[in-house]
């Protein structure tokens, strides 16, 4: 018997907390919207698994296994059949080293209190546990919101994100995914669950404020729609490539007001597919993790004197001359010494639930993990999910290692990543 349970938690920190994501140094200094952790909990035949969504810009290994932890002693449910997943907000709160010190993380009684928070919502989730049927559907946005933000340009060169370059500008590198995929779980005398998956960088509101971006709004909309009949949670999918922002014409989308938008773009798929989604029929329910090795990137590294001086903050703001590219390699090289061990571990877990799947990747993937997953099993209905289990930087193609830009510039990774990551997706979705 095929069961599913859901429950959310207000997490909103407090006023004054670190704001990363943008490189220079934020603080919140006023809640747009708060920001929550999201609980699914689904049974078949005495086999649970908890997926944990949660507002946050990233979640390190280190931390998501401490919450895997707490909640498996709270639930019962084994570590394996626990993932802990980041939709990576550049408007809302990380656990993750170095910035470990933050004054977020040295707010002990708040740091308390979440961890607390994070096994409550996964104890809810699982005693909402309420028998039910699934169904998909998958829907392409009737507006473009994805762009991949990698560019050819007119020197032949690539660039991530070419902020007032459009003339100089070549042509696209690619077409994003702006596909929505749905899980229905329709339940008996309780609200029905709705999962929505999209991918594409929640990075479009800026400056001091805390907010769940375009993920709250869907969330929002899709519950609107369906009164007090239907909880909704969003994962994000395979994004480390692409954004918001259209930088091939001359002005591009931005901010808060944009950012409802896109939320709304989505829902209108999700309630467009509500009543003609697909039954599924589930007979199994399998969970795993496997750990990827890959050696930790070390070029550049006697520049470390130059670059650790050109990484002080100045007023606190991150020096980036001459480039956002030249940044992320300056921020890349300092970290080797400080913090890379030889060989950096990568997380890549996958909940089979029957023809659908779950598929995260422990950090930023490119679109193009998604699109090989897909295709080495196109009969299975996959979800993927960025930073889940673990946030441990951009995952890039073994061609964006060639090309360069600001992913591949800032990556700890090396080439083989792609074919390691993807390997171990494939691995565990044909496990019986």
């Amino acid at each position: 018997m095929l069961k599913a349970g859901f429950a959310r938690l207000d997490v909103t920190p407090p006023l004054g907390t670190f704001i990363p994501g943008a490189g220079i140094q934020r603080f919140s200094e006023k809640v747009l919207d708060p920001i929550f952790l999201n609980a699914l909990a689904i049974s078949l035949d005495g086999e649970t698994v908890i997926v944990v969504a949660a507002d946050f810009l990233a979640i390190g290994m280190q931390y998501a296994n401490e919450l895997r932890d707490v909640i498996a002693k709270r639930t019962g449910v084994p570590v394996k059949n626990i993932m802990i997943h980041a939709l990576h907000q550049h408007s809302a709160i990380e656990l993750r080293a170095p910035r470990a010190t933050n004054n977020m993380m040295g707010d002990f009684t708040f740091l308390d209190v979440l961890y607390r928070k994070f096994s409550d919502v996964a104890f809810l989730a699982v005693n909402d546990l309420t028998e039910c049927s699934l169904s998909t559907g998958i829907k392409e946005t009737e507006e473009t919101i994805a762009f991949i933000r990698r560019y050819y340009m007119k020197d032949g060169s690539i660039a991530t994100n070419p902020i007032g370059k459009y003339q100089e500008v070549e042509r696209r590198y690619a077409d994003a995914d702006n596909r929505v995929r749905l899980l229905r779980f329709k339940r008996e005398g309780a609200k029905d669950i709705a999962l929505v998956n999209f991918q594409t960088h929640p990075d479009v509101i800026h400056k001091n404020v805390t907010s769940a971006d375009w993920p709250g709004f869907v969330r929002k909309f899709v519950e609107h729609e369906y009164l007090d009949e239907v909880d909704c949670l969003v994962t994000v999918g395979v994004q480390g490539d692409c954004n918001h922002c259209d930088f091939f014409l001359p002005e591009y989308k931005d901010g808060y007001g944009h950012s409802k938008h896109m939320g709304r773009v989505i829902a209108n798929a999700v309630i467009a597919m509500w009543d003609k989604t697909e039954p599924v029929t589930v007979d199994s329910l399998i969970s795993s993790m496997e750990i990827v090795y890959n050696k930790t990137r070390t070029e550049g590294e006697e520049l470390y004197d130059e670059m650790k001086e050109m990484s002080k903050d100045k007023d606190g703001v991150i020096a980036r001359d001459p480039s956002y590219t030249t940044y992320a390699n300056m921020m890349r090289i300092v970290a080797i010494r400080e913090s890379a061990p030889i060989y950096k571990k990568l997380p890549v877990s996958v909940i089979n639930l029957g023809p659908v799947a779950f598929v995260g990747f422990g950090g930023e993937p490119f679109t193009q993990y998604g699109w090989n997953v897909r295709a080495a099993c196109p009969d299975r209905f996959i979800l993927t999910s960025c930073n889940t289990n673990g946030s441990e930087g951009y995952l890039v193609t073994t061609k964006a290692f060639s090309e360069g830009g600001y992913e591949a510039s800032s990556t700890p990774f090396t080439p083989g990543l792609e074919e390691a990551c993807c390997e171990a997706a494939v691995k565990q979705l044909n496990a019986k």
